[in-house]
């Protein structure tokens, strides 16, 4: 059932005007989920030739303080002119800086084989094309890095360990948690630069950063690559992002554990990517343990490539800022998120499926279905969409979120069961959530603007939520005549009421904004007016918009004159001699005698009762007496 939903609720009280949009069928239909076999077929895990090239035999020492750095390049570089094959780290402790995949390669951590990554920044110069918090630059090397190459692989059941603590690396990030003191260098000029470069179309290749700008790299991250696979390996404390897929498509990452509570310690963040699935890993994090990614601001809309046909499928997932998360570097777009079977359980996990985008970033969300998906424990909200991401409402590119389906969800724990801020220009579109228990939620649901949200078979806390919409009775008293004219002032009281309870009620009269009901709205003003009123549930369900027309004249000697020129009294002589002692009334209050005027009204009151009502109507009499009563009791 489709409705209009916009408000906020639970003690949140907002108003806003819903912009209907053209609606899209796909999360109406559950026909989302046929997607994925087709997507799935798309992605082929690369293969490579049986051969091994062991860095061993290149000078790499197992000893954990030789620099292997070289033995590394020269394995890869043999392993890749020989046509390709595996580039096996053998048992032991490698101490190395960057390393540089290549096509047809797969770098193959055995079990019991570390690489400890260079603490020293140096170690990741010279410069690369990369991109940072979605805007590209020239940085810092990512620890292993590849550029436009394709079938490449990292494998095996080994540890990639990062070595960022709080003396390397993550200081930078510039907050004392992390190591950072007060007087030493940190981003944020260099993070402030960027973005002012990337704002004024600064040419890529003069973005060059580096040493002295304190923008830390990310763990792995594939650049304009194809069919890229991550395999089994332990990746343990990244300077930032974890595995950071850019502008690349047919990733495959599979029995990956990712570690890590740094600063931006991010899991996976596929950025402007395309086929990319993730399955059967675990995350423990310091942030987003799955965060999708197309862009940010004006960088990402140059480049313009979203992120599509995203699977997860299969995770674990601890700690972390938010399980599935899109944003909020999203100006790209992002479309087709597919997450199923997996299992969250941390209160330190801050919300399940996290969407986080603002009016400086843009871009479309679309088609994000979650199913099966089993959250044992979480802290902050199990579903959340926020518009008002950082900047918040502050640029002019508006960003449209459509098409969101969580399916089988069960929860445990949180602040919100559903927390929702969009735009009343820009709702959020088709928020479908079925078959689902949210329980040991503090607050059911916040919610302000969602356009065609269905609840089935929805539980939080286990109370029912629905997608009926509330009923409200208006009363509306005051003196009336005959007609429903009311005199001098009319009162509208309104009463809601819905089985979820109700959250609020609003009205508005005239062209006013909308306004939250709290007493009874009084109209003393003459002339029509139009009362507009609806009524919020606790669910979010709005009411269709009710009117209540009300005509109000005020009570005074011109009115009980134009009264009496138009009522049906017979014959005309009737008709004169009251407009004539009506006048002689009106000059004694003229001249300030009160009392004879009411004196000769309460003469015209006599003389009214006292016609037949072939000459005067009963009907007639009682207006006329009610106006003459309000005349003299004024």
């Amino acid at each position: 059932m489709n409705r209009i939903l916009t408000g906020l609720l639970l003690f949140l009280l907002l108003c806003g005007t819903i912009i209907q949009f053209p609606a899209t069928t796909q999360a109406e239909n559950d026909s989302g989920w046929d997607q994925v076999p087709e997507i799935l077929k798309q992605i082929v895990k690369p293969t490579f030739p049986d051969r091994d090239f062991l860095v061993t035999d290149y000078g790499a020492k197992p000893d954990g303080k030789t620099d292997a750095t070289q033995a590394f390049k020269e394995a890869i570089e043999a392993a890749h002119d020989a046509g390709g094959g595996r580039v096996v780290v053998p048992a032991g402790t490698y101490t190395t800086g960057a390393i540089h995949l290549k096509s047809n390669v797969n770098l193959h951590i055995t079990k019991d084989a570390t690489i400890k990554f260079s603490q020293d920044p140096k170690k990741y110069l010279p410069l690369v094309r990369t991109r940072w918090e979605g805007v590209e630059l020239y940085n810092y090397s990512p620890l292993i890095y590849a550029y436009d190459q394709e079938n490449i692989a990292i494998s095996g059941e080994g540890t990639l360990d990062g070595q960022a603590d709080h003396e390397h690396w993550w200081p930078w990030k510039g907050k004392k948690e992390f190591g950072w003191k007060e007087g030493q260098p940190h981003q944020a000029a260099g993070r402030d630069l960027l973005f002012e470069m990337a704002e004024k179309n600064v040419p890529v290749e003069e973005r060059r950063f580096g040493e002295g700008y304190y923008l830390r790299p990310n763990f792995i991250q594939p650049v304009k690559s194809k069919n890229v696979l991550i395999e089994g390996v332990h990746i343990v404390d990244s300077p930032m992002w974890n595995i950071h897929p850019v502008l690349s498509e047919n990733i495959i990452i599979d029995h990956v554990t990712v570690t890590g509570h740094g600063p931006n310690n991010d899991g996976i963040d596929p950025e402007s990517s395309k086929n990319v699935w993730i399955k059967n890993s675990y995350f423990d994090n310091g942030d987003d343990c799955i965060a999708i990614k197309s862009g940010r601001n004006a960088d990402g809309r140059r480049v313009n490539v979203p992120a599509e046909n995203i699977i997860i499928q299969g995770n674990e997932m601890k700690d972390g800022h938010g399980g599935v998360v899109i944003g909020s570097e999203i100006s790209g777009s992002v479309r087709n998120v597919y997450a199923e079977n997996n299992r969250m359980d941390s209160p330190n996990l801050d919300r399940v499926l996290r969407i986080k985008t603002n009016s400086i970033r843009g871009g479309v969300v679309e088609n994000i279905f979650l199913r099966d998906n089993d959250v044992a424990n979480v802290g902050g909200e199990v579903v959340r969409v926020n518009m008002y991401y950082e900047e918040g409402d502050a640029g002019p590119y508006t960003p449209i979120v459509r098409n969101i389906e969580v399916k089988n969800l069960h929860s445990n724990g949180g602040n919100y069961g559903v927390w929702v801020r969009a735009y009343d220009r820009s709702p959020v579109q088709n928020l479908r959530i079925i078959d689902s228990s949210f329980n040991h939620v503090k607050t059911p649901m916040l919610i302000e603007n969602v356009e065609n949200m269905v609840l089935s078979n929805f539980h939080i806390n286990g109370a029912n939520y629905d997608n009926d919409p509330p009923t409200t009775t208006a009363e509306i008293s005051g003196d009336t005549l005959s007609d429903g004219t009311f005199l001098n002032r009319a009162e509208v009281k309104l009463t809601a009421a819905d089985r979820d309870g109700i959250e609020k009620i609003e009205y508005r009269s005239g062209d006013d904004s909308w306004r939250i009901y709290t007493h009874p709205i009084v109209i003393d003003q003459p002339g029509e007016m139009r009362v507009q009123y609806r009524a919020v549930d606790k669910t979010g369900n709005r009411e269709p918009v009710q009117t209540a027309s009300i005509k109000v004249i005020q009570t005074n000697m011109e009115n009980l004159k134009m009264y009496v020129a138009k009522a049906e009294i017979n014959p005309e002589g009737i008709r004169k001699a009251l407009l004539t002692r009506i006048e002689e009334a009106e000059r004694d209050f003229n001249k300030g005698d009160r009392q004879r005027g009411n004196k000769r009204l309460e003469q015209v009151k006599q003389y009214i009762e006292k016609q037949p009502e072939h000459h005067i109507s009963k009907e007639t009499k009682k207006d006329l007496v009610k106006v003459i009563n309000h005349l003299m009791a004024d």
